[in-house]
């Protein structure tokens, strides 16, 4: 699958500083001046492959440097969590890429895997390869990588609701099968019975493990049928409202 990302569209949103702009999954980025295209945006290592790999092509007008590296991925407590590692080999770490022109960044394991992983490819624009006028951003892509695991199911996913004292609520998607689950607002929605806004990014579930999103108190519910079941008690059900 290709990303083709528009930095133009977004440069109003940069900053004289600049920001980081992360890829997740299959879904758009924001960026800088330019484009850049990525392609796959999800990268697997199976047991028959021992490696993978990502074109990074540059259609800016000048050259850029690029960094790329990993980072081991896990979702305690209810969060994703990125650490250093060792685990896997990025090559090359570093490269400049001509206009018009496109890298081949490569991934493989120091060792045979000894069952399913997932940990983050991270490839960053190098702000100082870039010098020239006006305001610019430095693009920061962050794609998931794969080891052992496959795709699974969303409809397996275990849903649970809670609401605090506050006012605000938790959702929480627990993934007890082998695969990960990619979850889309339209999945949130139909599981959860609330239509949640574009604030909340829901992402992926990776297997065994749990995603926890906390909102806001005022929640617009489409079923509250689905939403007391998940719930799994009647208690403050009650205030919660039909929006239909």
């Amino acid at each position: 699958m290709k990303a083709s990302i528009d930095m133009r569209r977004f440069l109003s949103l940069a900053t004289a500083s600049g920001l980081a702009a992360i890829l997740w999954a299959t879904w758009g980025a924001p960026a800088s001046a330019g484009t850049l295209q990525v392609n796959p945006v999800l990268v697997e290592i199976t047991t028959d492959r021992r490696t993978a790999s990502v074109t990074v092509r540059n259609e800016e007008a000048v050259p850029i440097t690029i960094r790329a590296y990993s980072l081991i991925w896990d979702q305690a407590g209810g969060q994703d969590n990125y650490g250093e590692t060792a685990e896997v080999i990025v090559s090359p770490p570093v490269a400049t890429i001509a206009p018009g022109a496109s890298q081949l960044v490569r991934v493989g394991l120091r060792q045979p895997a000894s069952g399913p992983r997932a940990y983050r490819l991270i490839i960053e624009e190098v702000p100082e390869a870039n010098p020239g006028g006006g305001v610019r951003v430095a693009l920061r892509l962050n794609l998931p990588l794969y080891v052992q695991t496959a795709a699974g199911d969303v409809a397996q996913l275990r849903w649970s609701a809670r609401r605090h004292s506050d006012g605000g609520w938790s959702f929480e998607a627990s993934n007890p099968g082998t695969g990960y689950a990619r979850l889309s607002a339209d999945v949130a929605r139909a599981a959860t019975g609330v239509r949640f806004d574009n604030t909340i990014h829901f992402g992926t579930v990776l297997p065994g493990a749990t995603r926890r999103w906390r909102t806001g108190g005022e929640l617009r519910v489409e079923d509250a049928v689905r939403l007391r079941l998940i719930q799994g008690t009647a208690t403050n059900v009650a205030a919660v409202q039909d929006r239909n």
